[in-house]
């Protein structure tokens, strides 16, 4: 049965008939230089199988309204910038059953440095949207992290969902009452230099770096109300 076309692709691709268009139209210098060409090797190699089954990366759908707008090209080199972390997310979510033991290939570094400037450029053009959706896919991705990734790939994104809580010292929650400078988890009080995360679900729930981290890494939420604790899009400050 003949895939879906990529855009920019005047005719279905069939395996063999895909194979057979490769061959002959390769340039001289890399064809995976291109965008279009670079998805066509990735789909004809089934590394990504659920990506042969849509127009769009699954990663990409809360933003494919601003992507229907865009050039041939433009849309290739957004798609070529976000499949391997598409992949990642199915093979996290949904297990290795829906994906093959093959590694997807490598951008060139002219097709990597092509499709960087293209997704500036989009950023700049959609600020706004892309930075809600960044949020959006930020939070998913490091929560598949945490959950299921492996040993290092949990702790490195445990790192970024911490960097991006409210993070103070032990100077700044100073009061009279020991109660409320003490971590909930140790019950030892802070002092001045401690590193101390505020979760976002109340002000009084803090902890230390230290010992909120450990607990998240088995349990994604407050340990005092139990709200779900992720990555959320900061909210701008209107200016005086």
């Amino acid at each position: 049965m003949d895939q879906p076309n990529l855009p920019g692709e005047e005719e279905p691709i069939g395996t063999e008939a895909g194979e057979e268009h490769l061959a002959g139209d390769l340039p001289a210098s890399n064809p995976l230089d291109d965008p279009l060409e670079y998805l066509r090797a990735l789909r004809l190699a089934g590394t990504h199988s659920q990506f042969l089954q849509s127009r769009y990366l699954e990663v990409l759908v809360p933003i494919q309204d601003i992507l229907d707008t865009l050039p041939d090209r433009q849309l290739l080199l957004i798609i070529v910038s976000f499949v391997e972390m598409d992949a990642h997310i199915i093979l996290l979510r949904d297990g290795p059953a829906f994906m093959t033991d093959r590694r997807i290939e490598p951008l060139s570094e002219r097709l990597q440095a092509e499709a960087d400037e293209n997704l500036q450029d989009f950023i700049r053009t959609y600020p706004e949207r892309y930075m809600s959706f960044h949020y959006q896919v930020l939070n998913e991705y490091t929560t598949l992290l945490i959950q299921y990734g492996a040993p290092e790939e949990k702790s490195q994104a445990m790192d970024v969902l911490l960097q991006l809580l409210v993070n103070v010292d032990g100077s700044e929650l100073g009061s009279d009452n020991s109660a409320i400078d003490a971590c909930s988890i140790c019950q030892d009080e802070y002092l001045p230099a401690d590193n101390i995360i505020v979760l976002p679900c109340h002000t009084s729930h803090h902890f230390h770096r230290r010992c909120i981290r450990t607990w998240l890494l088995l349990n994604l939420h407050c340990l005092i109300c139990r709200a779900t604790v992720g990555i959320h899009q900061p909210i701008a400050r209107r200016a005086a």
